[in-house]
């Protein structure tokens, strides 16, 4: 197993909050009656009139120009269209309605192939499309597990159907975003640890448990995603071809594919990277800092593996350990980069050398 006896002492642990939701609201819109027609049959008929400012039924005596009613149609006099959601056409202020969503598509509101729907207030709804700055793993099995240490075996083939997962580790801003939405609690800060420090608004989030590494996945991009499973995140990183490392089974780690400890820590930074900085460690599916920078939780439990659980497995139902894959910038021996190396944590755990990417299953099969 995976030891941290080169790492950085904990820094405490990590308290969360609930997601929250966000709503969608549609536009209203109203018809004006010709103000004239509206002032003449005020005046005109004192049987429909009462005193200064008042009202009847149907007419205005400060020629306001509305009537009770107006949103449901036209009238004489009338100065615009009414907009009405639901009738199927794409009216101005409307994004869409119905199946008339104005030839929009995901890729044109600038997101990844995926399901554009139109909301019951005629607005996009784009929970179906996959977020850019995502890598797509296609569906089909691997080969997951090795037999370098006893807690990777058995080597079995898995099953895992397609999922998207972050191309790049969380990063200190973007975590930032969910702590000043209120759906994440602040991280630890001090030491190494990344948030509200000046310049790291491109580095990798650290010093967070995995609630608050779950309870980010569960609030980004509208609550799409989640943390991988380790089958997936295996995947990710090892490819079809079973490669040793995330950039193949040569050459060993070193400062060209990860960030690591070469000697002196964060290879001579003495911290994390922004996160991209290695593009010569990416992984087979395009995924990049699979190996180094920080390590990174799963949403398995910690547990041996069952060799019956070939089909998209999720570990254990419960447990004391949660899982860490990947490696991390205090971390100098070859295996911590392993793309089948595991490290049972506890979750509360917040240290300097730990974040977390999220993972996203499709709106449809792939």
């Amino acid at each position: 197993m995976g030891c941290f006896e080169d790492a950085l002492p904990a820094m405490g642990e990590e308290s969360t909050t609930t997601a929250m939701a966000t709503e969608t609201t549609a536009e209203a819109s109203t018809v004006m009656v010709d103000d004239t027609a509206a002032e003449a049959s005020t005046a005109e008929d004192p049987s429909t009139t009462g005193g200064p400012g008042e009202t009847t039924e149907g007419t205005t005596t400060e020629g306001t120009g509305t009537t009770e009613g107006a949103t449901e149609g036209t009238s004489e006099g009338s100065t615009g269209p009414v907009v009405e959601c639901g009738n199927g056409e794409a009216e101005p202020g409307e994004d869409c309605d119905g199946i008339d969503w104005q030839g929009a598509t995901c890729e044109s509101l600038g997101y990844l192939p995926g399901s554009l729907a139109c909301s019951a207030g005629c607005a996009y709804d784009v929970s179906g499309c996959v977020p850019p700055e995502t890598v797509l793993v296609l569906g089909g099995p691997f080969e997951m597990g090795s037999l370098a240490l006893p807690d990777e075996q058995p080597v079995r083939i898995v099953e895992v159907d397609a999922f998207y997962i972050d191309e790049l580790e969380v990063t200190t801003a973007d975590y930032t975003a969910c702590v000043n939405a209120g759906a994440c609690m602040a991280p630890t800060t001090g030491g190494q640890c990344n948030y509200a420090v000046v310049g790291r608004e491109d580095h990798p989030i650290n010093c967070v448990g995995w609630l608050g590494a779950s309870d980010y996945c569960a609030w980004v991009d509208g609550g799409v995603k989640r943390l991988p499973t380790e089958a997936e995140w295996e995947k990710a990183a090892r490819g079809t071809d079973a490669r040793v490392y995330p950039w193949g089974d040569m050459p060993a780690p070193s400062c060209t594919y990860v960030v690591m400890n070469d000697g002196i820590l964060g290879c001579g930074m003495g911290s994390t990277w922004a996160v991209g900085s290695k593009p010569l460690g990416v992984s087979a599916h395009g995924a990049m800092d699979m190996g180094g920078n920080v390590w990174e939780w799963v949403s398995d439990w910690y547990g041996a593996y069952d060799p019956g659980e070939l089909d998209n497995p999720t570990g254990p139902g419960a447990g004391i350990d949660r899982i860490l894959r990947g490696g991390g910038w205090a971390h100098s021996t070859a295996e911590s980069f392993g793309t089948t190396h595991r490290h049972e944590i506890d979750p509360t755990t917040a240290d300097p050398f730990i974040g977390f990417r999220c993972a996203q299953t499709p709106p449809g099969a792939l």
